[in-house]
């Protein structure tokens, strides 16, 4: 698989609120960021199903869209469009690391500290 596809079955799993499909594409070691911390908000499995499992896919508003990728090497860099999170939807850029068929990291970028394309809000 490459790593589009990846994430692309994890964004399919996220949009469906599918815990288990999700958690699978994930790294039993992975771990999950904000840019300017290198503490991680999530590190494994375990903590990534606890937090997405019964928080974040408790919402049926959630859904993401890509509206632009770009892929090199093994770095997945999608302009994310994300309903359910806040009162209003956001956008912004997240970083994903694939090894292998899994996602190894993700950084997410705070959408406030970045200029967007025109059109991408």
């Amino acid at each position: 698989m490459t790593p589009d596809e990846v994430v692309d079955l994890q964004l399919r799993a996220y949009n469906a609120r599918d815990t288990d499909s999700f958690v699978a594409t994930y790294a039993e070691d992975a771990r999950i960021f904000y840019l300017n911390n290198s503490t991680p908000i999530f590190s494994g499995r375990n903590q990534i199903r606890e937090h997405y499992g019964t928080k974040r896919f408790q919402n049926p508003a959630l859904r993401a869209e890509i509206l632009e990728r770009i892929v090199s090497g093994n770095k997945v860099i999608d302009l994310e469009k994300t309903w359910g999170i806040q009162e209003e939807p956001f956008t912004g850029p997240v970083i994903y690391e694939v090894n292998g068929n899994f996602i190894q990291n993700v950084w997410f970028i705070n959408p406030d500290t970045v200029e967007l394309p025109a059109g991408a809000t």
